[in-house]
Formats: C-alpha cells, sequence, structure tokens
C-alpha cells in the first residue's frame, strides 16, 4: 500500500480510538452521582443536673460529623431560657448569667428546668439540639471531708477543668497529683512531676500553684509558679497537656513566660498565680525576704518584686527576649511608661496566696505582714490607675517603723494582729469568695491563718476599699469545719473546683473539701 494511503488510514483509526476513549460516544455510561452528605449529630447529652448556685461550666456542647468534617457551632443560644446562660465563643462553654436557687426558679416554666438549644453544622447540613438543664436542691448543712492523704508537702489543690470531677494537688518539692475526691483517692500516674526541675524546697521556695487557663477546654494549656533549678529565679512556666489525655502534661511543651531574679534569700517569693476573669493572668511576687524588705523592692516601680503583676500569657510582644513571654493589657498603670509595665499593684510584702471571685471579678490578696499586722487587700474588677498597699512604709493601716505614711496609700479592706487570741495569728494565708452550693455560705470570704490553724469567714459586702473591717468581726469557722478525719491545720492553700467547691490543703499532707452535708 502507497505510504500517504496508510498514514491516512492510521491517523483514521487513532482519532475514531481516541473519540471511543473520550466518554463521549453514545455508549459510555454516566458518572455516577456523589452521595448525599450526612447531617452532623451531637455526641454530648440531651440533660444535665445541677446543683443549686452552680457557677461553674454547666455543659459544653459536642458534635461530630460522619464524613470526618470539621463542625462549628452557633454563636448563639437558643431556647425558651437562653438569656439565663452565657457561653464562650472559644470553649463553647456554658454557664448560668446569675447563679441559680432551687426555691426561686427563674426558667419559663418555673420548675427548675431550663431548656435551652444549640446548633451544629458541617458547613452544609445545620442540625439542633434541645438540652434540658435541671438544677437540683441542696438540703441545709454542710461538712468537711478529707478527700487526700498521705501526700508530700502538699501546698495547693485546684479544679482539673476537664470535666471528671478530679482536682490536682502541688506538692511542694515539684510533683502534681490527681484526686478523685468522690472516692478520695490518688492516682498512681502524676499529671507531672518536675521535682528534678525545682531548686529546692528551703523556706518558702518551691513548686507553689497552679493556674488553668480559661480556654483549657480548647488550649489544654496550664502555668505554674515555681523556683527552678536555676538558683535565686522566680518563674511562670507554661505547659499544655496531652492532646488525648488532659490529665496528662506533656513535659516537651514547657516553656518559661517569665523570669524574674531573686535575692539569695529563701523567703518572699509569693505565690499567687490566676486568671482574672478577662483572661488576663495576675502573678504574685513578694519583696525578695529579709526583714523590712531592706532592698526597697515594694515601692520600687521598676523592680517586679513586692507586686501584683497582670500579663497576657496568650500573646508575645518581646520575641527577643527569653525571659518575657507574654503582652502587656493596656490597662496595666505602667503600660506606656513610668514604671515595669507588667505591674499592677505594688507594696506587697509577700503575696502568697490569692484568688479571684468570679462574680465579681475583683481580686482578693492574703499579704503576710512583718511583726505585727496580717492584711487582705482587695483589687477591684475594674480598678483604674496604680494601686499601691504601702509596704514597706505601711503595714496593714499602720507606719511600719516609723516609715513616712503617704495618703495615696491604700487600705487593706481587712486586718488582724499577731497573737494567740481566736481572731489573731501570725501568717495569713488568704482565702477564697465562697460561691459553691453551700448556701449558708454563699458571699462569704473564708480564709485562714497557717501559723495559728484558724479559719474565719465574714460577709465580702463587709470588706470595702477605703475601709478596714476589724477582726472582731470574724466567725471563727474551726469547730463548724472539723473534718471527718484529720485536723484542719497549718492550712497553705484554699482552691476551688468547677462547682465552687472549696478544698483546703494542709501542708502536713492532707487535703479537705468543705461541701454539702448530704
Amino acid at each position: 500500500m502507497h505510504p500517504v494511503v496508510c498514514a491516512v488510514l492510521l491517523a483514521a483509526f487513532l482519532a475514531a480510538t481516541v473519540s471511543a476513549c473520550s466518554g463521549g460516544g453514545a455508549s459510555s455510561p454516566d458518572a455516577p452521582s456523589p452521595p448525599p452528605n450526612s447531617s452532623p449529630s451531637f455526641t454530648s447529652d440531651a440533660t444535665v443536673s445541677v446543683q443549686e448556685n452552680m457557677i461553674g461550666v454547666v455543659y459544653r456542647p459536642v458534635a461530630t460529623d460522619p464524613e470526618g468534617a470539621g463542625v462549628s457551632y452557633g454563636a448563639t443560644i437558643g431556647g425558651p431560657d437562653a438569656a439565663r446562660f452565657v457561653m464562650n465563643q472559644v470553649t463553647r462553654e456554658i454557664r448560668f448569667a446569675i447563679q441559680p436557687d432551687f426555691e426561686k426558679p427563674s426558667d419559663v416554666g418555673n420548675n427548675n428546668v431550663y431548656d435551652i438549644t444549640l446548633i451544629a453544622s458541617d458547613g452544609i447540613n445545620t442540625v439542633t439540639q434541645a438540652v434540658a438543664v435541671t438544677v437540683t436542691n441542696v438540703a441545709p448543712g454542710f461538712r468537711v471531708r478529707r478527700v487526700a492523704t498521705g501526700l508530700v508537702q502538699p501546698v495547693y489543690a485546684t479544679g482539673l477543668p476537664d470535666g471528671s470531677g478530679r482536682i490536682v494537688v502541688i506538692e511542694r518539692a515539684g510533683r502534681i497529683r490527681i484526686v478523685t475526691p468522690a472516692t478520695a483517692t490518688i492516682s498512681s500516674t502524676d499529671f507531672l512531676d518536675i521535682a528534678s526541675q525545682i531548686n529546692s524546697t528551703d523556706g518558702e521556695k518551691g513548686l507553689l500553684t497552679i493556674a488553668f487557663s480559661p480556654n483549657f477546654i480548647v488550649d489544654h494549656a496550664f502555668y505554674l509558679h515555681m523556683n527552678p533549678t536555676k538558683s535565686n529565679t522566680s518563674e511562670i512556666r507554661q505547659y499544655h497537656t496531652l492532646a488525648t489525655d488532659l490529665a496528662k502534661a506533656d513535659v516537651s511543651t514547657a516553656n518559661a513566660n517569665l523570669s524574674v531574679a531573686q535575692p539569695a534569700t529563701t523567703n518572699h517569693k509569693g505565690g499567687f498565680l490566676a486568671f482574672d476573669t478577662a483572661g488576663r493572668l495576675l502573678i504574685g511576687f513578694g519583696d525578695g525576704g529579709g526583714t523590712g524588705d531592706p532592698l526597697g523592692n515594694s515601692q520600687n516601680r521598676n523592680t517586679l518584686l513586692g507586686k501584683i503583676l497582670r500579663i497576657d500569657p496568650t500573646q508575645d510582644a518581646f520575641p527577643n527576649d527569653d525571659t518575657r513571654d507574654y503582652a502587656i493589657p493596656p490597662g496595666n498603670p505602667f503600660a506606656s511608661g513610668g514604671g515595669s509595665p507588667e505591674i499592677l499593684a505594688m507594696g506587697v510584702r509577700n503575696p502568697f496566696r490569692g484568688s479571684v471571685d468570679p462574680v465579681t471579678g475583683d481580686v482578693f490578696i492574703g499579704d503576710v505582714g512583718q511583726d505585727a499586722i496580717e492584711e487582705v487587700d482587695r483589687i477591684p474588677v475594674n480598678a483604674a490607675g496604680l494601686l499601691n498597699y504601702g509596704w514597706n512604709r505601711r503595714e496593714g493601716s499602720q507606719p511600719y517603723l516609723g516609715g513616712s505614711d503617704d495618703p495615696g496609700f491604700l487600705l487593706p479592706v481587712t486586718e488582724y494582729l499577731h497573737g494567740l487570741d481566736v481572731r489573731q495569728g501570725n501568717s495569713v494565708t488568704g482565702g477564697v469568695v465562697y460561691r459553691g452550693p453551700i448556701e449558708e455560705l454563699q458571699g462569704q470570704y473564708v480564709f485562714s491563718d497557717v501559723i495559728s490553724s484558724i479559719t474565719w469567714s465574714v460577709p465580702v459586702a463587709n470588706l470595702v476599699n477605703g475601709s478596714v473591717l476589724p477582726s472582731s468581726t470574724y466567725v471563727v469557722r474551726n469547730a463548724e469545719f472539723t473534718p471527718d478525719v484529720g485536723s484542719l491545720i497549718t492550712i497553705v492553700g484554699l482552691g476551688t473546683d468547677n462547682a465552687g467547691n472549696v478544698y483546703f490543703t494542709n501542708i502536713a499532707g492532707d487535703v479537705f473539701k468543705l461541701e454539702p452535708s448530704s
């Protein structure tokens, strides 16, 4: 065959073959239609029961998508009782806007069942879940029950915010233990053990406090106030937990947010650490030690010692400084200059313990005195300008050793003298505003003295800035707070769990829970 004819026939054959393979022919089957998208579904319960006076997290919606798509949630709460709740837009945690009262229900049906609706979407389909939150009655009466014993110098206990009802307990030498209060058992697996990274437990040094991120359920972050192996240093250190286990710290995530040089003395290292209601981290550092603040740190605006600090640990405004991994809240007194920008308040001696009232947002600091007076200071949630509590020119409300007073110094909201009377002591532990389920204690500031082993309460409404509540008004609680086992002595920490229950930590090795009697 002629070469030209062969080429023409070959081209025709190839064209026909390509046309047949292209699917354009009449015999080509249609492509199958994709399956319909399935809607996400809620896996969180549709009903939940909480005790009256509950102030912690009531509910957190969780939904999954069968195709594995990401799930988003509605920005608002629906349903007839939506106005009774607030929701954190980041964590999706839902709380009562005002503590519920079983005897005075405020739900639409007036039957203590609060009905809300929540929305979840996979980007294509949206589903709604109705949730019924039932508020249960708490009978009158309370008790103190020992929930852990045999610990080694525990200094603080607080709730593990994973919804399990467990607490974590800080041991000063560097272990963080997990306790289940319902069964009074200590887990054999530690939350974290950094004993090899603690400088010492001489004097008032060691691992002192823990604070969980307000967004813990999302970011898994927590913070420690500690004295690391690097000598003469206080450190605020951040960790995250394992993504697969919120009860186990990931040691590889350790990060020093703040490192502060300390004098060689072993006392007055502070220890207060908590998040305020706006998500800023509050830190208490003592004056560095010695008698009467010999270095004058507390009245020095350019040092962080003898101060209450406020920082934002979710940002880093100092990327070239390894000792400052945070940002400065713009409302801090020296944010624009004139002193260390981290400072919120100054003139404190040793703010070892403090707390944030979850209702008012006010901060209560137990500031350990020198020779004569123990004091409690109240920092308002909306405080503006510099707060100066006067140390070392003032101890409590009185001039210290002839020091020059200043009308700008703030008064403590209450103070008591050193001594052996039941309304005296020698080292204030500081305390918490009770917002738990026990009606008789609602709105009481509960605090202790570690040396006298006396625990008191006063109405928080009586702790007013500008006046000093006399110790003669304190209600001595030792008899009522007598525990089922052990002794409520040498209390070095008062902490709370998600439901507002209070935990007393006894440095001799015990943790006690203040709870309804039934």
